[in-house]
């Protein structure tokens, strides 16, 4: 034997992730048996949904501030109430979804019920700077498009500065002649300058006039045929 001892490397691996796995598991277990909350999320129409003011805190800075400031004298279900500036209860429950991690990521998985009820959800995720939720909203906005409800996700875009979003929306329509046609005889775009503006600007650069766009639409894109008010519109987000 050496006089002086060896080093020997053994490599097991990286660290398996399933602590971080049973973390979550264990928050959701909490959350779904309404074990230890102690405080309540309450929409604008009075719904309640108990929580955990750790987990809310550790989610963003925004919300760590708002649990640090809650008054203790307003209570709810005996629990302090954190009071959110939205109607739908829904958009609530997709936030501590969101926070907790008991939201599928996919596609299809995330579906308010409502253009409002999406709405209120992007405005708490801007709010607590919840990116997450924020892109599960916006993806929304370009599923299950029609001219019924285009001008409404577009002017959602215009209200969040979801500009990324809002283009592709456009690419789309300016692409499909007859579903264009359909929408700008449509009274209600008058309601949104902003829209007809983009519109005839990318209209114009098809035409070769004009500057360039950022996400120019290729002149031979194959358009729809036949628009109808329910027409689908893919927009991929």
């Amino acid at each position: 034997m050496s006089a002086s001892p060896m080093d020997l490397d053994v490599d097991l691996g990286p660290m398996p992730k399933e602590g971080e796995h049973f973390l979550q598991q264990g928050l959701r277990g909490l959350l779904q048996s309404q074990e230890l909350c102690d405080v309540a999320l309450v929409s604008s129409g009075g719904a309640a949904f108990p929580a955990h003011r750790a987990v809310l805190a550790a989610s963003s800075p925004q919300l760590r501030a708002r649990v640090a400031m809650l008054d203790y004298k307003i209570q709810v279900d005996g629990l302090p109430a954190l009071q959110l500036d939205v109607q739908h209860s829904e958009a609530v429950k997709a936030l501590i979804d969101c926070v907790y991690g008991t939201g599928e990521n996919c596609d299809g998985c995330y579906n308010p019920s409502s253009e409002e009820a999406n709405r209120d959800v992007l405005a708490l995720a801007r709010n607590f700077e919840l990116s997450a939720l924020e892109d599960r909203a916006s993806r929304w906005l370009a599923r299950n498009l029609t001219t019924a409800n285009l001008l409404d996700r577009v002017s959602t875009c215009e209200r969040f500065g979801l500009n990324d979003v809002k283009d592709k929306i456009l690419e789309q329509l300016t692409a499909n002649t007859d579903v264009l046609y359909e929408l700008v005889s449509d009274p209600s775009v008058r309601s949104v300058p902003g829209v007809l503006q983009d519109l005839l600007l990318r209209v114009l650069q098809l035409l070769g006039c004009g500057p360039p766009v950022s996400h120019q639409v290729p002149p031979n894109q194959p358009g729809g045929s036949a628009a109808t008010k329910d027409q689908p519109i893919q927009a991929d987000a």
